[in-house]
């Protein structure tokens, strides 16, 4: 996709992240019935990554140990890359099933190829489908890999949430700049099976009966957008790290719209020592989120001394933020979460963005997972995470959040009036694509 540079007066033009919407998503729904989530304990391996640094070191190792099968459900799938390397994986004769949510030209270029060598596609049944729609948004992002390895992470199969570094842990010489997310995959065929189990479900929702996928809902075209990448590397690398348990760990899928509600305010209420969170953003106001900001508050009037830090996303357009601030008010105000000493926002100069929705409470437990802090991601959308109780997981996700929030900013980053780059500076290549998928509110 060609980069094109709009002005100054357009950039200014260009709508809020919460109305950056590519396809509408407030669709008259058909009935979902929630389904019953098991919990594990899992005694085989864990492998924990993170983006910019190692998600695709660590997907390309999995997708390449493949021998039979890979079913992938994903809000975004847009990185040529990616493509590429399921479509290699394709001729190795390695059956690729995948379940997209369709909303953008780039993503149903990508959908028709893989379905045209022999991928079966289908589109998500959410509000960009043709007629099965279930979910405001598709917004999960699960991999299974031959019945035995789940991936569950926060990232899409973009340029910026799975940055092209080859090397585990980045090459600081050509490192591919990006988001802040992570993931977490797991060797457990119990696991497997019921992540199998529900994209399946989902695949049916879709389908309807019909024995072919149905063509996607037309796209509309997504908006062009380069901006200069950030120009300092993170303040640390983090490779990936493999866990084998000495004893059996606990792990709880949290689905949207099945569980999240049920498991995550008792997880954060259940906090002793602190509460870690890497948020694109936080909807404090909306009925679901209050639910969950009080559990915060409820764990530190049990304990005035709880550490409670939180490192949110930039903001898109200038034009969020009075909204921004209006919401930081509101945190202050109901929650007494502050600037600067509980909430911080990702350095800009070192990410593209802070994608990620991560929880970790008193470094011995962690919830990886796909879901924003709205009301539709946590009780409407599909989405996917899980809670493990992991004590050396939960410090490696610690040690990676305290990095950021060394370098976070104590202010908002207000987005610069000159929000796009020089036709020189595209010709050096110092620029980044902005995917709408990374901004938009879901």
């Amino acid at each position: 996709m060609a980069p094109f540079l709009v002005t100054n007066a357009q950039a200014e033009s260009l709508p809020a992240v919460g109305s950056l919407e590519l396809v509408p998503r407030n669709c008259t729904l058909k009935t979902y019935k929630n389904t019953t989530v098991p919990e594990f304990k899992i005694s085989s391996a864990f492998v924990a990554y993170a983006s910019p640094d190692s998600t695709y070191a660590v997907t390309r190792r999995m997708v390449d140990s493949a021998k039979k099968e890979i079913l992938i459900g994903i809000y975004d799938f847009s990185a040529d890359y990616m493509k590429d390397l399921v479509l290699n994986t394709m001729k190795r004769g390695v059956t690729v099933s995948l379940m997209l949510d369709i909303d953008s030209d780039a993503e149903q270029k990508v959908f028709d190829e893989l379905k045209k060598f022999g991928c079966k596609a289908v589109p998500a049944p959410s509000c960009a489908a043709k007629k099965n729609r279930y979910f405001p948004s598709s917004h999960e992002k699960v991999i299974v890999i031959d019945g035995t390895w789940t991936l569950v992470q926060s990232g899409n199969y973009s340029d910026n949430s799975i940055p092209f570094n080859e090397k585990d842990g980045g090459d600081p010489q050509h490192f591919v700049k990006g988001n802040r997310d992570m993931g977490v995959a797991i060797e457990s065929k119990r696991l497997a099976g019921f992540f199998t189990k529900i994209l399946r479900a989902d695949i049916t929702l879709e389908l309807g009966g019909d024995t072919e996928a149905l063509a996607g809902r037309p796209a509309r075209p997504e908006p062009d957008l380069v901006e200069a990448v950030p120009k300092l590397l993170p303040a640390d690398l983090f490779p990936s790290q493999k866990f084998n348990p000495a004893a059996p760990i606990r792990v709880r899928p949290v689905l949207s719209p099945d569980n999240y509600m049920d498991v995550v305010p008792d997880f954060l209420r259940s906090a002793k020592k602190s509460i870690y969170i890497e948020q694109q953003y936080i909807r404090s106001t909306q009925t679901e989120i209050v639910v969950l900001l009080e559990a915060i508050k409820g764990a530190r009037q049990q304990n005035s001394k709880l550490d409670v830090r939180i490192i949110l996303g930039k903001l898109f357009s200038v034009k969020d933020v009075a909204k921004e601030r209006k919401n930081l008010d509101t945190l202050r105000a109901q929650f007494g979460l502050r600037l600067g000493d509980h909430i911080r926002y990702i350095d800009v100069n070192r990410f593209v963005h802070c994608h990620n929705k991560l929880v970790i409470v008193d470094e011995t437990a962690v919830l990886v997972s796909s879901q924003n802090w709205s009301s539709s991601a946590v009780s409407k959308n599909r989405e996917a995470g899980l809670v493990i109780d992991y004590p050396q997981l939960a410090k490696y996700y610690a040690g990676i959040f305290e990095s950021d929030w060394k370098t976070g900013l104590r202010k908002i980053p207000i987005p610069g009036k000159k929000t796009t780059i020089t036709p020189e500076a595209v010709a050096r290549g110092n620029f980044v694509e902005v995917r709408a998928a990374d901004y938009q509110e879901v």
